[in-house]
């Protein structure tokens, strides 16, 4: 998700490689590609999905994305989007948090028919941090079923990063909902938006995270286009903290902080993509917030970054 939540229109499908190495559950068992393989988040694909599903993950996979990221599971029965995957040739290592219920709510705030203060309350009353354990237990029945092994938290809202004491109360919400994924054959994984990289005093919040959680029960997501809009270098943080970073969000950005096309903005993918198979980043999904042209926008990220893999 973006820190515009409410705009993120069409993004969701994905596709790309077979993930290195074995999955934690059982359904997620995907042998070692040779090479590199681009996903997609099928986020990217939203409005198309709610209005033909099948045919729009039919035609992501034409464009040879073979790995795609969920949104829990579309507001649909888990089983039936596994079956549409499978169909397709598809496999989905990681969905983010969407329980029965929430998925509505997003499908309303992105489309504009409720307004942004609504969307935000909703979410924040969904990702409860005293009720993670629940929330958790929700998407670990989607999860099962999709063959999923990942279970990203997407969005900490900017209300929500204000003070230490905020941050503090984030930081143990994690790493209970960690707790609860690692019980249940799942690893919970976390994505930035810009606003984990704004100080508050002293601290960064989003070090503070990382810093601050389990090693082996928290890994994390890093949207490329979010980080380099807040002015830190991704392959830094590949450095600064090793084996803590497991996926990418394959997203350009302009020096106005708009999204872009991949290799249209200031993402330089040709350094980062080598850089982070050399940190164990396992997953590269294509996103692209609001795209005006959701296939056109996932069939030129294939065609740039797919030769860069």
């Amino acid at each position: 998700m973006t820190d515009a939540a409410l705009s993120r229109r069409g993004l969701l499908g994905g596709a790309a490689a077979l993930a290195a190495g074995t999955m934690l559950n059982g359904g997620g068992a995907f042998a070692r590609s040779p090479r590199r393989q681009l996903g997609i988040q099928l986020y990217t694909l939203m409005a198309l999905l709610d209005a033909d599903f099948e045919g729009t993950v039919a035609a992501v996979a034409k464009m040879g994305y073979r790995e795609v990221e969920t949104l829990g599971s579309f507001g649909r029965d888990p089983a039936f989007v596994r079956d549409v995957f499978d169909r397709n040739g598809l496999v989905s290592p990681s969905q983010h948090i969407m329980p029965p219920g929430l998925y509505e709510v997003f499908d309303d705030g992105v489309a504009g028919r409720i307004d942004r203060a609504t969307f935000e309350r909703k979410f924040i009353e969904a990702f409860d941090f005293d009720h993670v354990e629940g929330l958790i237990d929700a998407c670990a029945r989607q999860a099962g079923p999709l063959g999923q092994t990942y279970i990203v938290w997407q969005i900490s809202w900017p209300s929500q990063l204000q003070t230490l004491a905020q941050i503090k109360q984030l930081i143990a919400a994690l790493n209970r909902a960690a707790d609860a994924a690692h019980a249940r054959g799942f690893q919970l994984a976390y994505h930035n938006h810009d606003q984990e990289f704004k100080k508050v005093g002293s601290d960064v919040p989003y070090d503070l995270i990382v810093k601050e959680t389990d090693p082996d029960k928290l890994k994390f997501e890093l949207d490329l286009a979010w980080s380099t809009k807040a002015g830190v270098d991704p392959v830094g943080y590949f450095q600064r903290y090793p084996g803590r970073f497991r996926m990418l969000h394959m997203k350009d950005v302009a020096a106005d902080g708009s999204v872009r096309d991949p290799g249209t903005g200031l993402v330089d993918f040709r350094h980062i993509i080598p850089a982070a198979e050399k940190a164990g980043i396992a997953h590269f999904f294509v996103e692209y917030d609001v795209p005006t042209d959701p296939l056109r926008t996932a069939a030129d990220a294939q065609k740039y970054l797919a030769p860069l893999m």
